[in-house]
């Protein structure tokens, strides 16, 4: 299979034009994307991982420090990370976290581009060009392929999984094979527990292909090798016996924990489906196309899999963007099977109405590559991007440095829940927190002070007589964005950041 996606590339300028770009913009994205998306990302994680380490964390002040309901395994790979970049000398956290979204954003570029190439290498060259140009450069795909989260990689592992399980299945694989099969089904399920529906459809594809029987047995086997190891990894981590996968689904299923955090209607996954791959309102009329071409493709692996997880979903109550985030890879796929029916009514349109659908491809191209340099170079988590650039803007200070901080500081959440991990590589910063009154009573001339711009907008009068002037904002387009909703009396972005010296 390698050498023959290997002689595809090699044979199309066009395919290689196509892949060398994205593989750029992946690594500027994978640079650029300090922080999270969102705070389990980091507190289940990393917070768990300085923990584990003995380092200061932030992770006894959150809810699962006292519910043994998440499970381990990605906190030991972490810790594995850490351990070995701190004997190879590297212990800056930023640099630690970049190298890692690097790495993350390689595999997932270089696995779900191999499945494209593969799923359709014997496509038109239209086709196979539309899935790749998807799957690489709408506009929030990159972004996501570097979240260092359960989400994205459990969809690392399980979709490699099945497609190396793929490519094996008709030469007679041995046990050995299907064992490891079986046991990395496993870490994708401890990665992240609602890939179990991804599991289940596995199981579901395996009986209508009617698989050996010795594939269910090895596969079942690695299956509960894996499970033993990760209840042995859980043991350890919590020094009590626990089965992680019952906690977590009684917590929040039988106690309705998940559903304290409020529920919604599947549209809202739809809506998100169609609003990151590709972008309005081309993306409703290729999804449209990608449904017509289902029934056609109901026994295929990658759809089976998919449908399962997304209607797994669907009938939980809770429910979040990013829990779809492991099928987001492969929906250029499921759009590049509807390609064909959609370039038919294109080509046989009357020519009034292919004046007008060109219109709308042109439009959602560029709408769409707006997005992606905008976001591209504009990080989703402004909180951590401003320490990354307090760090940068403070590196040469061999003196403390007092900092101070309105309402709170940004090694903290919007919960007050403390950041620690980035926190430890200030040595000489010195932070006090104060309030809007207090802001008055520091005589000193020479001092810094870091804010929020809701928390500015409330004290904006006090702090422009006083003489403060910007250092930098954690985002310059941003801050001046929130400027203009404010003065239409709009809501404003939350967490843009502002670093003033008076």
């Amino acid at each position: 299979m390698l050498k023959e996606i290997i002689l595809i590339i090699r044979n199309d300028l066009k395919l290689k034009f196509i892949l060398f770009s994205a593989l750029i913009i992946q690594i500027i994205f994978s640079i650029t994307a300090t922080g999270f998306y969102h705070p389990d990302q980091h507190f289940q994680i990393i917070e768990f991982s300085t923990y584990q380490l003995g380092e200061p964390s932030g992770f006894p002040y959150v809810w699962e420090f006292d519910h043994p309901v998440r499970a381990t395994l990605q906190v030991y790979m972490f810790s594995g990370y850490h351990l070995l970049l701190k004997t190879l000398g590297i212990t800056d956290p930023y640099l630690e976290l970049t190298i890692l979204r690097i790495i993350l954003g390689l595999a997932m570029f270089i696995l779900f581009n191999a499945m494209a190439l593969h799923y359709f290498k014997d496509e038109k060259k239209l086709v196979l060009y539309s899935v790749l140009l998807l799957l690489n450069f709408s506009w929030f795909l990159p972004y996501v392929k570097t979240l260092f989260s359960s989400e994205v990689l459990s969809s690392l592992f399980f979709f490699g999984t099945i497609f190396w399980y793929d490519l094996k299945k008709n030469k007679n694989p041995g046990g050995i094979f299907l064992l490891f099969i079986g046991f990395l089904l496993s870490l994708t399920f401890y990665l992240r527990f609602q890939s179990g529906f991804f599991i289940a459809g596995f199981g579901i594809w395996m009986l209508i292909q009617k698989q050996k029987f010795n594939h269910y047995l090895f596969i079942a086997s690695g299956f509960i090798a894996g499970t033993v190891m990760n209840t042995w990894l859980d043991y350890e981590y919590y020094r009590q016996l626990v089965v992680t996968p019952y906690e977590y689904f009684y917590t929040n299923l039988i106690d309705k924990r998940a559903a304290s955090f409020g529920s919604s209607s599947f549209l809202r996954y739809i809506g998100l489906f169609i609003a990151v791959v590709g972008v309005i309102p081309l993306s409703i009329i290729l999804f449209y196309y990608a449904i017509k071409s289902f029934l056609k493709k109901y026994t295929n692996l990658i759809f089976l899999t998919a449908m399962f997880f997304i209607i797994g979903h669907s009938v939980v109550g809770h429910k979040e963007e990013r829990f779809m985030f492991p099928v987001l890879f492969v929906m250029p796929v499921f759009i590049g099977w509807g390609l064909p029916l959609f370039i038919k009514f294109y080509s046989a349109t009357k020519k009034i109405l292919r004046y007008l659908l060109a219109i709308v491809i042109w439009f959602s191209i560029v709408l769409n590559f707006l997005l992606l340099f905008l976001f591209m170079f504009t990080t989703y988590c402004q909180t951590i991007q401003f320490t990354a650039l307090l760090k940068k803007h403070f590196k040469a200070n061999t003196e403390p440095i007092n900092l101070y901080c309105l309402n709170r500081t940004p090694f903290e959440t919007e919960s007050n829940i403390p950041i620690t991990f980035y926190k430890r590589s200030f040595r000489n910063l010195e932070i006090t927190e104060i309030n809007g009154e207090e802001i008055k009573q520091i005589k000193s001339d020479d001092l810094y002070l870091a804010a929020t711009f809701d928390q500015v907008i409330k004290e904006k009068d006090v702090i422009d007589s006083m003489g403060y002037k910007p250092v930098f904002y954690s985002s310059g387009i941003l801050w001046h964005l929130n400027e203009f909703l404010s003065s239409r009396n709009i809501q404003t972005i939350n967490e843009i950041w502002v670093l003033y010296k008076k």
